[in-house]
């Protein structure tokens, strides 16, 4: 073994952490001299701003880019949700496989315009009506402990949000999110209020409540005036030239990364106003929403002097040789040190850490053999090291390992991980929840956007006679023929999982199914046999497979007959394995690619919904156009139908005479604007020759007069109660006698909402089927609209079927298997 083995070694036995709380200092960002120079700016800035809203891209980028590359404040966003509730543009995910991408997006957005990123526990369980029906749901005092704990640990100076306390034509969860910051900005200052949390935090009360208007909105947009009586202004379109944009121009790429929602955005490089209306705090009187508050290092006691270091390093900075700033950036770091531990201090040292890091071109990272780890194994990683500058720069351990300038050190190193570790699965998915709140017992895990490193690789440099210690999260390093090299985090699980093919298994009938169950080992070889656990009155054959897997990434499948109960029912599908280690359940994994997130791995109980109904499905032969990512394909095939999904030259009408029924994919109309003219004159020709075309729902403006056989117009309206009373008002229609009748019974057991973007004009030539409303509102009866055209049919529907098909649902099914079949008679 190398004596820098040996080094690394002993450090990493004695520095891995296993609480899962890393040292402040993460692995240093590699920066150019431009970047280096507005760090150090930031450094003799002491001020914070916290912006408050519900959803991922609800928050103001603007003000965001603003304030974090202009004022140079500490900026972070406090987004109450993930963004669970909502669609998905770019794949088929929902729900908590949604709220992982939107988390990401968000993070993404940050890392361009350099604010941080806060979450609560509050799940997105969809559009709200009111914030009195969203604080019920989400449990009230859980997240409003949660706010006031993000305020304590961020400790902000301003506090400002996107929306307005008071009731508005808005989301029930906009309206919440300001509220509940409203309460906080006081609570967070009463030791009595949430006391459980200052064991970790101290109290804080910030200077000053404000809402971000939309007035500003408006005059930006020049669409109509804007009315900023008795609002405070704010200019937030300038020039940052050390990163050569306009803050506006960092606000948009930030913007755009909320890909999922369809939110790329222009960018405008002009002047930008923002307008602010004071809520609590100190009152503005000379119109500046930052007045009164202290933002140098006067407010920290005996700083005053740190200011002049650093306007004496800025003013000697070289940016052709930052690393010439080392020796007095140690020497500010030795100042800091004197002044203890004041939180300003502590994350100025912290910042401060990053930049000599920077200036030394330092490249640390933690690199595995395998993209996977099993608890209890040994893990074995190369540490990469690299001073790219002259000054001298040590690896300080019991003994000292020189960083030869210029040159890669590259040393293996083997640790045991504790087999208590949890996998690799989201922290706020790990524990069930309800559907307004996820579980997070750790105290100290609420707040942040991701879990931490698993556990962290802590390595101490001394460089000038200064210890500096970097924390590095292993990665699994590899290079790609088209991206080149890339990295990604690495993932902790178990030996092997168990992929079923689908979260939900349909039964419409007694006959039996074949499933097909992948077994893939995660981290080395497996030996054992896997099996299928199904409810009582259920048949598996056969009762277990044997299995042996011969190293990571290999894999087999596993062939099972499943046979449903005579009866209706339902229950829970559940994979086993058994090996050496025991009979245990399984886990499955997922993997969420995107090019513009971080791959992210979802480790979660092999297990599959399953639903026994009476479901009778004429259409055999389905074609399905995409919209904007759904599962309904799939859910189809397993009430019998053989899905087709078209590309562009398949949509002609002599071609989709093959099929029962062709299906639009939600949004169809909206994500391919430029195809739909010329797909809709093919639809309209199928339907005419005997066809059923069924339109799922689509957003503002929706279809053209010309798209459809007759005309309407689609609004906002929605019924977000899925309990929400059904009224059949079409009740001899076929829709709702063949194959299946439709009772109120079919209605039962729904998800999330009713449906959403219910037109609110149509065509006398359109047939009504259903009626429904949320209660106290006027009812919608455009949610199932029918026509005949010529020899066949054409639906429109706005019911949410992208979310009771893949939820199991089984009236949905029925119905769904109705508009279907609606070419085959009676």
């Amino acid at each position: 073994m190398s004596h820098l083995v040996r080094i690394l070694m002993a450090a990493l036995f004695a520095t891995i952490s296993l609480s899962g709380n890393a040292p402040a200092v993460e692995a240093p960002r590699e920066m150019d001299s431009a970047q280096i120079r507005l760090a150090l700016q930031k450094l003799n800035v002491l001020g914070r701003v916290l912006y408050v809203a519900a959803h991922p891209d609800d928050e103001n980028t603007n003000l965001i880019a603003y304030w974090a590359n202009g004022a140079l404040y500490d900026t972070a966003y406090l987004s109450l949700t993930r963004g669970d509730g909502g669609q998905n543009l770019i794949g088929p995910e929902l729900r908590d496989q949604l709220g992982v991408i939107r988390t990401q997006e968000l993070l993404a957005a940050r890392k361009i315009d350099h604010g941080r990123q806060f979450f609560t526990r509050a799940n997105d369980f969809g559009f709200s009506k009111s914030a009195e029906e969203t604080l019920r749901i989400w449990d009230r005092e859980k997240i409003l402990a949660d706010v006031t704990w993000v305020i304590r640990e961020f400790r902000p100076d301003l506090v400002v949000t996107r929306f307005p306390t008071e009731d508005s034509d808005t989301h029930g969860h906009h309206t919440a999110s300001a509220r509940l910051t409203s309460e906080a900005f006081r609570a967070a200052a009463d030791p009595k209020r949430f006391p459980e949390q200052l064991k970790f935090a101290q109290t804080w009360q910030p200077a000053r409540l404000l809402w971000n208007s939309w007035q500003g909105l408006r005059g930006n947009s020049r669409t109509e005036p804007a009315d900023t009586d008795g609002l405070i202004s704010l200019e937030a379109g300038g020039y940052q030239p050390l990163a050569g944009k306009s803050y506006p121009e960092i606000a948009a790429a930030s913007r755009s990364m909320h890909k999922s929602q369809g939110f790329g955005v222009e960018v405008n490089r002009g002047e930008r106003k923002e307008y602010f209306k004071f809520l609590d705090g100190k009152p503005v009187e000379d119109g500046s929403i930052s007045e009164g508050i202290n933002t140098t290092w006067s407010r920290v006691p005996h700083g005053i002097g740190i200011a002049d270091q650093v306007r004496a390093i800025l003013k000697d900075y070289d940016a052709t040789q930052p690393s010439a700033s080392v020796p007095a950036l140690l020497e500010l770091r030795k100042s800091l040190r004197d002044l203890g531990d004041d939180p300003w201090v502590t994350q100025k040292r912290a910042e401060l850490d990053g930049i000599i890091g920077a200036c030394l071109g330092l490249h640390l990272e933690a690199i595995t053999e395998k993209p996977a780890a099993q608890p209890g194994a040994n893990l074995t990683m190369r540490i990469e090291a690299v001073n790219r500058s002259p000054m001298a720069v040590q690896i300080k351990s019991p003994v000292m390992a020189a960083l030869v300038p210029n040159e890669v050190t590259t040393e293996t190193v083997t640790v045991a991980l504790p087999k208590d570790l949890p996998y690799s699965e989201p922290y706020w998915l790990r524990t069930p929840g309800t559907v307004g709140t996820y579980t997070v017992a750790e105290q100290t895990l609420i707040g942040r956007p991701e879990n931490p490193p698993p556990f962290p690789v802590d390595v101490t440099l001394q460089v000038g006679g200064e210890e500096i210690t970097y924390s590095l999260a292993p990665r699994y390093r590899k290079v790609d023929r088209v991206a080149g090299e890339v990295s990604e985090p690495l993932v902790i699980a178990p030996a092997a999982f168990v992929e079923l093919p689908q979260p939900v298994f349909v039964f419409g009938n007694e006959q039996a199914k074949s499933i097909t169950v992948r077994v893939i080992a995660s981290t080395a070889d497996f030996n054992g046999n896997v099996s299928l656990k199904a409810p009582a009155g259920w048949k598996v054959e056969p009762s277990s497979v044997p299995v042996k897997l011969f190293g990571a990434l290999s894999e087999t499948s596993c062939n099972f007959q499943l046979t449903p109960p005579p009866s209706s029912g339902e229950g829970m599908l559940k994979a086993i394995l058994t090996s050496d280690a025991g009979t245990k359940e399984a886990f499955g994994i997922q993997r969420i690619e995107y090019p513009h997130l971080e791959p992210q791995t979802l480790i979660s109980p092999a297990q599959a919904r399953l639903v026994r109904a009476s479901i009778e499905n004429k259409a055999r032969k389905v074609g399905y156009i995409p919209g904007a990512g759904d599962a309904i394909p799939g859910c189809l095939r397993e009430i019998g139908s053989e899905v087709t999904i078209l590309d562009e030259s398949e949509i002609k009408s002599q071609t989709l005479a093959q099929f029962d029924a062709v299906v639009l994919g939600v949004r169809t109309y909206n994500v391919h604007p430029s195809r739909v003219d010329a797909w809709s004159r093919e639809l309209l020709a199928y339907a005419q020759s005997g066809g059923v075309v069924l339109v799922q729902y689509n957003t503002t403006p929706g279809p053209k007069l010309d798209q459809l056989p007759h005309p309407l117009t689609v609004s906002h309206d929605r019924i977000t109660d899925e309990t929400a009373k059904v009224r059949i008002l079409a009740a001899d229609h076929p829709a709702m006698n063949f194959p299946n009748k439709i009772t109120a019974e079919d209605f039962k057991g729904w998800v999330q909402e009713r449906g959403l973007y219910f037109p609110s004009q149509w065509d006398v030539a359109w047939t009504p089927i259903l009626s429904c409303n949320d209660p106290g509102e006027k009812p919608l009866s455009s949610g199932l609209l029918v026509t005949r055209s010529g020899k066949g049919w054409f639906i429109y529907t706005s019911y949410s079927w992208f979310r009771e098909l893949p939820a199991g649902v089984p009236g949905a099914y029925r119905i769904f298997a109705n508009m279907i079949s609606l070419g085959h008679p009676n």
